[in-house]
């Protein structure tokens, strides 16, 4: 069997919603970046890479995925903006990855609450809380992303 790993993580700390900007255009506070980049650093020291990241089109969350990817030093083609995953429920973010190409071994996904805990928790078989900057690790033994829905044994791991 082949191993996959799935990380979900919730972007960083962003600024408030005002009636003068839309929600998309939040930008990540100073403790939001500063979060980001000591993710970032955690994940570098751990050695945990990524062969794709796709993120959420809000500015929140391309920053908070544009700040790892720098970190890790990737390449651009591998950090892909989603518009599904803006606002994406479970069965959305189920779905997206099911349509990964079986030669990705390691995803990461960013995006937002309230969907990304309930797909956590839908991966996870029980509740998922995920604060600002939460990365999640889900470790799964198949070898097509589009078997993910029949997974019953899952490895989950808080990194933060």
């Amino acid at each position: 069997m082949h191993t996959k790993s799935l990380y979900l993580l919730r972007h960083a700390k962003a600024e408030s919603a005002t009636l003068d900007s839309s929600d998309e255009d939040r930008a990540l506070t100073v403790r939001g970046v500063d979060d980001a980049k000591k993710l970032a650093s955690k994940l570098v020291k751990k050695d945990i890479g990524f062969d794709l990241i796709l993120t959420s089109p809000a500015i929140r969350a391309i920053t908070s995925a544009q700040i790892i990817a720098n970190r890790l030093d990737y390449k651009q083609r591998y950090l892909v903006v989603e518009k599904k995953l803006y606002q994406a429920n479970s069965t959305t973010f189920l779905t997206m990855v099911s349509k990964l190409h079986k030669k990705i071994k390691s995803v990461l996904l960013v995006g937002h609450n309230p969907g990304l805990e309930d797909f956590a928790a839908l991966l996870a078989g029980e509740p998922v809380l995920m604060q600002t900057c939460s990365l999640i690790e889900f470790t799964f033994e198949l070898k097509d992303w589009k078997d993910l829905e029949k997974i019953r044994s899952v490895q989950m791991k808080l990194l933060n």
